[in-house]
């Protein structure tokens, strides 16, 4: 009848008129309607037909406005709707670009115009290049560290400043590759733990290195690494200027109200309105809390100069006014010598690649932070793309390598930015303070530099994760983090005392050595079974309670079984056969945690299973899925050449635990063995009070096993079978 029934529908369906435009008519058997076929007699299509031609350029059109998002956004870009927003935000973030990447260019140890000029080019490229419109691309504080280690061997400032733009071309140049090749996954290799260890040791390379503009030691030698930079400090003591330390303090105390100040506006905004009308422009302000303390200072320097025209305390100097003049990177003074003398010409390139992946990390993490907030997908690869293009071409008009920043990119989204417009908008604010607002900037104490780099810098210190990894230190199967906290004073000690080239590098290769150990030797234990939390199976290691059972092995590989651990999982799986307090008959093995096997391992086993049937030893493999299963029951349960018995002589492969020791267990009863359920410790049993009801045999049965299988070979002799057969008593589980 019900076939019948289905047989009407499937003519209904084919008798049904054609849906407009040829299309398949979805019913209920939709889906094993095939969709109509053109006719042989109305023919194919010719190559280079118009269908085809415009399939081709249609894939073209997509292939540039992947690569060149701007043609996507700007040719249906709301002027009337967008602008606005986009105007002020952008203007907005360029006032505190231009301070903060002056202070980012004291920590680079650069020319402080060259912050400036980091956000003048890569913003512009950025946004036509980019797929976030909230990134706000121009210097970084952990990319200026870098940068800062790459350049401590060139005592002369002007020479540290060629060579940042230089740094800025080769890590400009890795990211492009990189993103041409879809490399962004190598961030990957870069764990929390590493880079919270990296950027608190670069920040206390920076704290110990504002001390020179804090303190006013103008006379100060360059120091290299920590303890010379150490020695030099202590040594120039005595020239401290007063002045400028107490305008540093005082400014640090302004910063630090403002920010508290930001952070009670925002909680207060944040609670349920109405609000102030005067609370969210002081939550502005406190946003652009650098601008105003260097208002302050420069108000302060100006009016409390000489009558000489001298400065009571250091100030910034003679900034050159005017845009950022175009000159290849390649072909500065510095980057000619390096290039003909090859001085630290490797580590240059490796430092580079090294300032490209942190500074995409940087970038990458804040962008795609507001993705999720906002709803809207970012590609990681064109993100490497776009970032490393606008370092490129930003190191053609002086700028050093660009990076994202996470305040910078929140507050574009608060300040109601739409889209990469602002980053366009950038330009105009950026481009006409150079030209025309530099000469201010004479006045700017270094104190306050100083002041603004390490009251920021202090927030990056991490120590919380240090000793959050301190107090897991145990081991990891006991839910300890030994190794991140390894990594994490690998990574701290060696940016310190080494640089951060090799602090970073080495946790790196730490945690890469790591990765392989774990694929070569994956954990091997012994399960046993914890009745009294539901029939489940744990390593008797953290759970001493679970009950083993005579005779029987259960065992689980958690990790690939591969080349790389074959011989691993053997020599594990054998110390365990051996080790166990009662003789080993059969073996259960738990593949749920073995995902793939390869040629090696298959060979592997063949020989392992090989001598464990010369030794009496049988095996049963339980949990097994998709490829794992099918390759052991295309290689092991089935005779070989020689017509031999299969090495795994078991019903099926997609098991349970729970099904695979009950049937070791009826194997060992067949065996003449008695089995009893009682003769390890268990979780629910108490002798005094006898057998619990949680206790009463294998599923709740307090059967003999052995009389069981007795009957059923008597059964099967009486049938005229000459051997047991293990599927009768599986077909029991």
């Amino acid at each position: 009848m019900a076939q019948q029934l289905t047989m009407d529908m499937k003519k209904q369906v084919e008798n049904a008129p054609p849906s407009a435009g040829g299309e398949r008519k979805v019913t209920r058997l939709g889906d094993w309607v095939a969709p109509s076929q053109p006719r042989v007699s109305e023919g194919y299509a010719k190559l280079g037909d118009e269908g085809e031609g415009t399939e081709v350029l249609s894939m073209i059109k997509d292939a540039c406005v992947a690569r060149f998002p701007v043609l996507s956004w700007l040719p249906k870009y709301r002027w009337k709707q967008d602008f606005f927003y986009d105007f002020v935000g952008g203007a907005t973030i360029a006032l505190i670009c231009l301070v903060q990447t002056l202070a980012h260019a004291a920590i680079a140890t650069t020319d402080v115009i060259q912050g400036p000029y980091c956000a003048f080019v890569p913003p512009f490229v950025y946004a036509m290049l980019g797929t976030s419109p909230h990134a706000s691309i121009s210097s970084g504080a952990i990319a200026a560290i870098l940068i800062a280690d790459q350049l401590q061997y060139f005592h002369d400032i002007q020479e540290r400043t060629q060579l940042a733009c230089f740094l800025g071309l080769i890590s400009g140049l890795w990211l492009v590759v990189m993103g041409l090749c879809k490399a962004a996954y190598l961030v990957r290799f870069l764990s929390q733990s590493l880079i919270s260890g990296f950027v608190t040791g670069g920040s206390v390379l920076i704290l110990e290195g504002q001390l020179k503009n804090l303190l006013g030691l103008t006379e100060m030698r360059h120091g290299v690494g920590f303890l010379d930079t150490a020695s030099a400090l202590y040594d120039a003591l005595p020239t401290t200027n007063y002045v400028g330390l107490a305008l540093g303090l005082t400014m640090m105390g302004v910063l630090q109200l403002m920010m508290w100040i930001k952070k009670w506006t925002a909680a207060e905004l944040a609670k349920k309105g109405p609000h102030p009308g005067w609370m969210k422009p002081v939550k502005i302000i406190s946003e652009m809390k650098e601008l105003v303390l260097v208002a302050l200072s420069i108000t302060f320097a100006y009016f409390t100069m000489r009558p000489d025209g001298t400065p009571i305390l250091p100030l910034v100097g003679d900034i050159p006014a005017g845009l950022p003049p175009f000159q290849p990177a390649y072909d500065l003074p510095a980057s000619r010598e390096m290039l003909e003398t090859h001085f630290r010409l490797e580590e240059f390139i490796m430092g580079g690649f090294l300032v490209a992946l942190t500074s995409f990390l940087t970038t990458y993490a804040t962008s795609k932070k507001q993705a999720l907030h906002h709803g809207y997908q970012i590609d990681a690869s064109q993100e490497m793309f776009a970032l490393g293009m606008a370092g490129t071409c930003g190191s053609f008009f002086g700028s050093f390598p660009p990076s994202g920043s996470l305040s910078r990119t929140s507050l574009a989204s608060e300040v109601g930015v739409k889209t990469q417009m602002s980053g366009l908008m950038k330009i105009v604010v950026v481009g006409t303070s150079l030209q025309f607002f530099t000469p201010v900037l004479y006045y700017l104490p270094k104190a306050t530099l100083a002041a603004i780099i390490l009251r920021s810098t202090w927030s990056l210190v991490d120590f919380k994760t240090a000793r959050e990894l301190w107090e897991a230190w145990k081991p990891s199967r006991l839910g300890g983090m030994k190794r991140d906290c390894l990594v994490w004073w690998i990574s701290f000690l060696l940016t310190i005392f080494l640089g951060v080239l090799y602090g970073i590098g080495s946790a790196v290769l730490f945690s890469l050595l790591m990765i392989v150990r774990d694929a070569a030797m994956p954990r091997m234990v012994v399960l046993g079974h914890l009745e009294s939390l539901g029939n489940i199976w744990r390593d008797v290691e953290v759970w001493s309670e679970g009950r083993t059972f005579p005779g029987i092995l259960v065992a689980e590989f958690r990790g690939p079984l591969s080349f790389a651990s074959a011989d691993w999982f053997c020599q594990e799986l054998e110390r365990l056969r051996l080790t166990s307090t009662n003789q080993v008959e059969i073996v259960v093995l738990s593949f749920g945690s073995v995902h793939d096997l390869d040629k090696t391992a298959i060979e592997m086993l063949r020989e392992l299973f090989g001598e464990w049937r010369k030794r009496g030893v049988s095996c049963i493999v339980a949990e097994a899925k998709s490829r794992v299963r099918l390759l052991l029951e295309q290689y092991f349960a089935k005779p070989d050449k020689k017509n031999k018995a299969p090495l795994l002589d078991q019903p099926a492969f997609m098991i349970t635990i729970d099904d695979a020791v009950q049937l070791a267990k009826r194997t060992l009863a067949r065996r003449g063995r008695e089995i009893s359920y009682y003769t390890s410790r268990d979780d629910t049993f108490d002798v005094r009070a006898g057998p619990s009801r949680g206790s009463q045999g294998w599923r709740g049965s307090n059967t003999n096993l052995a009389a069981i299988a007795r009957k059923e070979i008597k059964e099967d002799a009486a049938a005229g079978s000459p051997q047991p057969d293990n599927s009768r008593a599986m077909s029991q589980v």
